[in-house]
């Protein structure tokens, strides 16, 4: 039996009077802090849990009282000595900063959180509050000058961005991202000491069952010549350069039959649950065979549940009369059914006779790295708006799209969320270049990357 693991913690720090309370209050909905508008009301730290496990929420929030006290008395030195024990004690902290005004004490606080031992370890999300209106949300160039690497516009009173603050929370978390599965058997459970999960899946015959047992060194699923012989998931664990991954050998994905056939339907349910259960996707292709209509439905499946994969062609031994031409040639065809593969890697092997087995690992290896990359808003905002200006006109009619703001949410899928001046201004070549673009320098080929839109006009 597991010990329960701890609740995390997230504190709202800064200043006297930049609206701590507020934004306490508003995020829980409840009014349990004291709001004023002179500073130093809040005298205590107050605390409440956040829980929604639909969007994977789950800490306790934590109000501060004001940390500019200057010449503390007895009494308010106490109060200060509390409050930074429970900053301490955070996992997050929630820098709030005033976006009309920022004074010495704003500086002098964010220098001690740099330089301090114990400060300089938590994670901290700055929060500009007061952003009423949806242009302010472009100028925030003197926050980024102070060297902030995230900065989210909030508005604690509009109640403005306060969502897209409990999706970053969320994100910044280590553990609060973890999806929560109903009716999951404790075999189904991802065990903690496993660095990632890796879901190997194809049409049937694709050599699924031979890869795994390559992977594995031994004979761990039945290998037949007769398309859909593995007929249920079966999970092992190896050890490849001193990662542990659970690998997942799925039932073969069929077409479902003029008859229904329920097994076929039970084993297509078994491979979109593995899909979802795993961090990083094998999709395997016969060389033979080649992509065809099904592979695409897979590939479809992958991008919606947001899944790095890489595209495997085993049995590469049987194509005959190959030169250093065959694999470009044989690259190029597939982009030619499915433009979207010119961005995810390509790898022949042989399953059966063990040919690039190693590097397959490898590349998997490097593309879970890889699908962990979280990029500061800071930076994305710094890069989005050089390729909008590099854009210009080319991908917009009469009325030119703006970025307002940009922020990363999720790692798997890559996820974006886009405050714009208009939302329909922003047409899918415009997108398709930024997703380029973002795949260029973040190295993100193999990883599903959801541009969200967002504006005040509809």
């Amino acid at each position: 039996m597991s010990s329960k693991k701890r609740v995390p913690i997230v504190s709202i720090v800064g200043r006297q009077n930049v609206g701590k309370s507020t934004l306490f209050n508003a995020l829980l909905k409840k009014k349990l802090a004291i709001t004023e508008d002179y500073p130093g009301v809040t005298r205590d730290v107050l605390r409440a849990r956040v829980l929604n496990p639909e969007k994977g929420l789950d800490f306790f929030l934590c109000d501060t009282p004001g940390l500019d006290i200057e010449r503390p008395e007895s009494m308010e030195e106490a109060v200060l000595e509390n409050a930074f024990r429970q900053v301490a004690e955070s996992d997050l902290v929630v820098f709030l900063l005033d976006f009309k005004e920022v004074t010495n004490y704003d500086s002098r606080l964010i220098e001690k959180f740099r330089k301090d031992p114990e400060l300089k370890t938590i994670p901290s999300l700055f929060c500009v509050n007061k952003v009423d209106h949806p242009e302010e949300e472009a100028d925030l160039d003197s926050f980024y000058r102070m060297g902030l690497s995230e900065i989210l516009p909030i508005s604690a009173i509009g109640r403005r961005n306060l969502p897209l603050l409990l999706e970053k929370i969320a994100f910044l978390l280590p553990s609060a991202k973890r999806k929560i599965v109903e009716n999951e058997t404790e075999e189904e459970t991802k065990t903690s000491d496993e660095d990632f999960s890796l879901a190997i899946v194809g049409k049937p015959n694709a050599g699924k069952s031979s890869l795994l047992n390559a992977l594995c060194g031994y004979e761990r699923a039945v290998v037949s010549d007769v398309a859909g012989t593995t007929r249920d998931s079966v999970d092992t664990t190896v050890t490849f350069e001193g990662k542990k991954i659970r690998i997942i050998d799925t039932a073969g994905i069929r077409k479902k039959s003029d008859k229904g056939e329920a097994l076929e339907f039970y084993s297509f349910q078994r491979t979109k649950k593995a899909i979802q259960g795993s961090d990083i996707v094998i999709h395997l292709l016969d060389a033979q065979k080649g992509f065809g209509d099904f592979d695409k439905k897979i590939v479809s499946m992958l991008q919606e549940e947001g899944k790095p994969f890489l595209l495997a062609v085993n049995k590469w031994d049987t194509i005959e009369n190959k030169d250093n031409q065959s694999f470009k040639d044989y690259k190029e065809r597939l982009h030619s059914r499915l433009p979207l593969l010119r961005e995810i890697q390509i790898i022949t092997l042989s399953a059966k006779e063990k040919q690039r087995i190693h590097k397959l690992m490898e590349l998997t290896l490097d593309l879970a790295s890889r699908a962990k990359r979280k990029i500061s808003t800071s930076e994305l905002n710094q890069s989005l708006r050089a390729w909008m200006a590099e854009a210009g006109r080319s991908f917009s009619a009469n009325r030119p799209p703006k970025m307002l703001y940009c922020t990363q949410v999720s790692i798997s899928p890559f996820h974006l969320i886009l405050f714009v001046n208009h939302v329909d201004y922003f047409k899918s070549n415009l997108l398709t270049f930024i997703k380029k673009k973002l795949t260029e320098k973040y190295n993100l080929q193999g990883i599903p990357i959801h541009l969200e839109l967002r504006s005040d006009r509809k």
